[in-house]
């Protein structure tokens, strides 16, 4: 994680990362190292890697990101302390792997304003910031921006107020899934992504809070019978740079990576929504039964899934609280 010190212990593709590193003479082409927190196959990094490749073409030589790979050959865990000390520059995907050590993070999740919205109020300029100070990394983009459902294998009890109670189910989740897991009267299970299938396949979990998309590419949806509507939380997909690999880089090249992604955050938005709508639909006709909340059920789903995320950032981060719920205000 981000708060372990410069004396870590690197794998050996890491160090290997670093000698290469080092061959890069002030001569050669500008090389930014880029590693992506999920598996390289996922949907979410096939499209980082597909910008990846549209950005080093239109560069057209001013640099190169060379994409060198998932968890697959730099440890998810290990990627943070990689970015901190320049063996990458790069890094891209959830940000709840350093939500330990950068609360704040958090809004990310609990608010639903795009991230064309957040830009323009100044809320990710925020979260630059608070990366710089703390992380020694900018945050320079949010991607790919989706709502979460909870998926299960049985049909969920709705209670007669329409909030559903999943007393007894073990639900995984990710680290901000805690509070509202519990809160739904469920056994919250931390368990990697690559562990899920099996989990499902073996009967030890009996749902799953994930996106729509990447649940089809995993065939989590072969165990998975049952959708929970509305959507809650937001995804928290994030583009971070090196600080010092960043002010080393030419005006020329640092407008042209702003502008890139920018344009990224914009058109993964669009991409992404419309692709979710799809496969959703494909889902339901696959057999998936979506289970949609009444009004007054969904509205209260919906505010306590937000609110344990935001009593987390006052309880662990209050000096930022306030200017982080200005400009990550959800509309829920």
């Amino acid at each position: 994680m981000w708060g372990m010190g410069p004396t870590r212990m690197f794998t050996g593709v890491t160090l290997l990362l670093l000698v290469l590193g080092a061959c890069t003479t002030d001569t050669e082409m500008v090389a930014i190292r880029a590693v992506s927190l999920v598996p390289s196959q996922t949907p979410y990094a096939e499209d980082f890697r597909a910008w990846v490749d549209t950005v080093n073409r239109e560069a057209d030589g001013l640099f190169k990101i060379i994409y060198v790979g998932g968890p697959e050959a730099v440890p998810s865990y290990e990627q943070a302390d990689a970015l901190r000390t320049g063996v990458v520059h790069m890094v891209y995907g959830p940000t709840t792997y350093y939500l330990g050590n950068l609360p704040e993070i958090g809004v990310l999740f609990a608010s639903d304003l795009s991230p064309m919205e957040t830009r323009a109020n100044g809320g990710l300029e925020l979260l630059d910031r608070l990366h710089r100070e703390r992380l020694g990394a900018r945050f320079l983009a949010r991607a790919q921006f989706l709502p979460f459902h909870l998926y299960t294998r049985e049909r969920p009890r709705i209670l007669p107020d329409g909030f559903p109670d999943l007393a007894g189910l073990r639900i995984r989740g990710g680290a901000v899934w805690r509070e509202f897991i519990t809160d739904l009267g469920a056994v919250f299970v931390n368990l990697a992504p690559s562990d899920i299938y099996t989990a499902l396949e073996r009967g030890t979990i009996d749902g799953v809070g994930w996106p729509v998309i990447g649940l089809t590419d995993t065939s989590w949806d072969r165990h998975l019978r049952y959708r929970i509507d509305p959507g809650v939380f937001s995804s928290d997909v994030g583009i971070l740079f090196n600080v010092k690999k960043w002010d080393s880089l030419s005006v020329a090249v640092r407008q042209f990576l702003e502008t890139a992604v920018i344009e990224y955050e914009r058109d993964s938005y669009e991409r992404f929504k419309a692709a979710a709508k799809i496969q959703g639909s494909d889902m339901e006709k696959a057999g998936m039964t979506v289970i949609t909340l009444g009004v007054t059920g969904a509205t209260r789903y919906r505010r306590q899934s937000v609110e344990v995320i935001w009593e987390r950032v006052r309880a662990y981060a209050p000096d930022n609280y306030a200017e982080l719920r200005a400009a990550f205000r959800s509309r829920r």
